[in-house]
């Protein structure tokens, strides 16, 4: 019997059907007597071979370290930056293997922070000091703060700098749960042993890999950990002499930095406590002389281990630091310590009032005020010291709720996200942009849920209270030591609203903060300390010490993506792209501008990658802050996150006072008060309704100033934008559109998060390329194109990859009856859009999804397939089109163009 095709006529109805989808040594400063005492730190430094440590005399350093002597390599000199005939110069290709390379002869100082969560390498240039390399794990395993060990981290940092592992001339590093040279690596044999069972760090490849060891390597240090986020301000801030304030959730144990001393304990203080004590707040003062960067202990405060650290996350919640007592609010509400972010975002909407018209009838609602402080007292006060009330956070945790107000009347549960919800003066996406309008209808305003309400009132009452014990402790000990500049670090720091109280309010002229004062700072830390700390372990003569960084470092420090790279991404995905080459920055501007103020979002991608958890511009998404519709937008269709969390701006640096409130001193700066979103600025009350977007619900702004020196490209972005609009920012948030992925890094990450973003973001900035998402062409599917005045012959759609299949059933009883449900999912892991983080299954619409994606091999037409999957009528009624043939049809090809929307199938 002949095949049976559908007519002319039906394909040309169907054509227009497109179904788009919304888309060693240890170096530790050793601790004071407890809580406010004063004087210098003493430590002796171990050897990292476990033979025990040496008897030495004390020495009185601004760490009060015992030294010991240790043979420094000879090494090479390497070549100063400026002459280096290796660097790639502005204009030219790159080596696509080493697009960093450096002279062969280069001698390099690693600082990392391993085993812990935030894993982070830095490299610099043992004799110009010039950092070379720095990055975070999360970068390469798509795991936001992934920890274990580096040696991923280290094969691709000699990688782009084209050298080798007997370039490395010195390594210090941290891991602020236990010591690492003689618990971890003093004894490789044990580590065989854990990754042979996949126990400890043995659960992870590469734990007793040469690139992790560095066993190569003769001088290796550890350094403690305040001490490390320490350095990793002071070295770098803009400035010669200062204090340091490190406040985090926990440093160094007590024990770990007593051992580090041979002699008695005479605080007893180890001995009145079950477990341990740790770091929680410390002050420095620093001071810059020529080579020297002499950093000296003021203040170091402990907290007691309250449970044992074999508990959850180390017993970590229950540990009375500023930063973990914070964080337990953060686990409370969020059901996770580490998004503490999300906490700083939901306090401002205390006091905010809500109509209310759900029942019919006016009402408000508001969130109730917690009168009882949760943190208070004087940290630096051996008397008084900090008072805790967990009370709030004890029981049920919010994450774990479920109110009535989350069902409807007939019990079924219709508000499963807690947190999602609106200001009172809620513009619903596509209603105040030219695009975006398919979003409209299914985003409607969301009043906060009853659990929300009081997530809010424990947010601001843990907010409120961690800026007034951090005011009160800076204040004290910047009138104890009359220093004017401050330099903060530890996680605490990564608070914004806290730092700009911090930088405003106190009369400090200079205020720095690192793009990255959390633990992947600490890399940073330990690079400085192994540049500048010789003369503190006697390891060289300090005269060949490099120069200090006589600059702030650039934060865009991590892989170098080349033009290889770029081009092998597009292609790897070019069924589903739309690519354009404008090589002229001017032009590539302007179609951004023009996209951003039609109401689209814009991603873009260049240059090196930031070392930090803030987008600055390299991996950003961008819109338009005027439009107030856009926060929601983005926020559930673009982030697919909670709707009350607020946006950035990034402001030209030269026009952010007119917008923001930035304190007196901001003008001697040029205005450049925040040039890594570290601080929280009041919006001008005259502009928040200019910028709406980004002024969250209190009028506040976490600022990024953009300088043409420091970032040239963004700038001239930004201001193509305020020439186009008037306003001289635009709404920046980090580049990730998958749950729980960092930022993206690679070409691929960047193509895979904007095709796994459905449309909903407009435009692909990567390089010269300028990209869009290519819709289904059902033309070209069912050979209906035009081109050059003939008709193109039909498509044959064809799987992406090898494709797994996967079926779930789930059976219930209905009275007498038996109900029963299946999900089929399918898994192609040769997909653009394939996550392994989820294990990259999809779930298929019913089984003719499921037997398309088996039909389609590339081999078949849309005829073929209709052949096949329509029944065989007889000869006398084969030209009849029944009604039963054209739905099947219409469900055919709108399958199709869901499978090419997944990019599952292409043609």
């Amino acid at each position: 019997m002949p095949r049976r095709s559908p007519p002319v006529a039906l394909l040309s109805a169907l054509a227009a059907l497109s179904g788009r989808c919304p888309a060693a040594v240890h170096a530790f400063a050793a601790p004071p007597p407890p809580r406010g005492c004063r004087g210098h730190h003493i430590a002796i430094a171990h050897r990292g071979d476990g033979s025990g440590p040496p008897r030495t005399s004390l020495h009185s350093t601004p760490f009060d370290l015992d030294l010991y002597d240790n043979p420094s390599d000879d090494g090479d000199d390497a070549l100063d930056a400026a002459s280096n005939p290796f660097a790639p110069s502005e204009g030219d290709d790159v080596d696509p293997a080493h697009p960093l390379a450096v002279h062969p002869d280069t001698r390099l100082v690693l600082g990392i922070n391993k085993y812990s969560h935030d894993a982070t390498l830095c490299a610099a240039d043992a004799q110009t000091g010039e950092v070379l390399f720095a990055m975070s794990k999360e970068r390469l395993t798509r795991r936001k703060h992934d920890g274990g060990n580096v040696a991923s981290l280290v094969e691709l940092c000699l990688e782009q700098l084209d050298l080798d592992v007997d370039n490395i001339e010195r390594v210090v590093m941290n891991n602020h749960h236990h010591r690492i040279l003689p618990f971890i690596e003093g004894n490789v044999d044990h580590m065989e042993w854990e990754e042979g069972l996949g126990i400890n760090g043995g659960v992870e490849g590469g734990y007793t890999d040469e690139y992790n060891l560095l066993n190569e390597v003769e001088d290796k240090l550890e350094l403690s950990h305040h001490l490390a986020h320490a350095y990793s301000a002071a070295a770098q801030c803009p400035f010669d002499k200062g204090m340091v304030v490190v406040m985090d959730g926990m440093g160094e144990t007590y024990r770990t930095m007593k051992r580090a001393l041979d002699c008695e304990d005479k605080t007893e203080r180890a001995g009145k406590s079950y477990f341990d004590w740790r770091e929680a707040e410390s002050v420095y003062t620093f001071e810059k002389d020529g080579k020297d960067l002499s950093i000296k202990p003021v203040f170091k405060r402990f907290s007691e281990e309250n449970t044992p650290p074999a508990l959850y996350n180390h017993g970590f919640e229950n540990m009375d630091s500023l930063g973990a007592v914070y964080s337990r609010a953060s686990s409370h509400v969020f059901g996770d310590w580490n998004a503490c972010g999300k906490v700083m975002g939901l306090a401002p909407w205390q006091g905010h009032v809500w109509d209310d018209e759900s029942k019919g009838e006016a009402l408000q609602l508001t969130t109730e005020a917690i009168d009882d402080p949760i943190l208070e007292g004087a940290l630096y006060d051996n008397e008084e010291g900090l008072r805790i009330n967990r009370d709030r956070m004890m029981g049920l945790p919010f994450i774990a709720r479920i109110d009535p107000d989350m069902f409807d009347d007939e019990g079924d549960m219709v508000r499963t996200k807690r947190y999602d919800f609106d200001d009172n003066d809620y513009v619903p996406p596509g209603s105040d942009a030219d695009g975006n309008d398919g979003a409209a209808e299914s985003a409607s305003k969301q009043l906060p849920t009853k659990v929300a309400l009081d997530a809010i009132g424990l947010a601001s009452r843990v907010q409120t209270d961690l800026e007034s014990v951090a005011m009160d402790f800076v204040n004290h000990f910047k009138e104890e030591t009359g220093e004017t500049n401050l330099c903060l670090a530890g996680g605490v720091a990564l608070n914004s609203v806290l730092n700009g109280r911090l930088s405003r309010e106190l009369g400090f002229e200079n205020t720095y903060i690192p793009p990255y004062p959390g633990d992947d700072g600490i890399a940073v830390g330990c690079c400085a300390f192994g540049l500048y700390g010789s003369r503190f372990t006697q390891q060289n003569d300090p005269s060949d010490a490099p120069p200090l960084w006589n600059e702030t470092l650039s934060p865009y420090l991590g892989p170098l993506p080349t033009n290889v790279e770029i081009k092998e991404a597009i292609a790897w995905a070019s069924p589903w792209l739309d690519v354009e080459m404008v090589r002229d920055e001017g032009r590539r501007n302007d179609m951004v501008v023009k996209e951003l103020t039609s109401g689209g979002v814009v991603a873009i991608y260049h240059g090196r990658s930031e070392l930090g958890p803030r987008a600055l511009g390299h991996r950003s998404i961008l819109a338009d802050p005027r439009k107030k519709g856009l926060v929601r937008f983005i926020n559930e269709f673009v982030k697919k996150r909670e709707s009350f969390r607020p946006f950035a701006p990034s402001c030209l640096a030269e026009e952010a006072g007119d917008w923001f409130d930035l304190g007196e001193h901001a003008a001697s700066a040029g205005n450049n008060v925040s040039p890594y979103m570290s601080i929280t600025a009041q919006v001008k009350d005259s502009k928040r309704d200019m910028i709406p977007a980004v002024t969250h619900v209190d009028g506040s702004s976490r600022l990024q100033t953009v300088t043409p020196e420091a970032e040239p490209k963004y700038h001239r972005l930004i201001s193509a934008f305020f020439k186009a609009t008037g306003v001289p920012l635009v709404l920046n948030t980090s580049f990730n559109t998958l749950k729980g992925e960092p930022i993206v890094e690679t070409p691929r990450n960047a193509v895979r998060s904007f095709l796994s973003s459905m449309g909903t973001i407009e435009m692909l900035v990567m390089g010269d390329y300028v990209i869009r998402r290519k819709e289904a062409n059902i033309r070209r599917l069912l050979g209906e194109e035009q081109m050059s005045g003939a008709m193109t012959p039909p498509s044959f759609p064809k799987r992406v990859g090898v494709v797994n299949y996967k079926t779930t059933f789930s059976a219930g009883l209905d009275g007498d009856d038996a109900s029963s449900a299946a999900k089929t999912l399918v898994q192609m892991p040769d997909s653009p859009m394939h996550n392994e983080k989820d294990g990259g299954w999809f779930e298929l619409l019913d089984d003719l999804e499921g037997q398309l994606l088996g039909v389609c091999d590339g081999t078949v037409g849309v005829n073929d397939i209709m052949t096949q999957f329509t029944a065989m009528m007889e000869e006398d009624n084969y030209d009849k089109i029944t009604e039963a043939d054209q739905l099947l049809f219409e469900n055919i090809i709108r399958r199709l163009v869901r499978l090419y929307e997944q990019a599952l199938i292409s043609w």
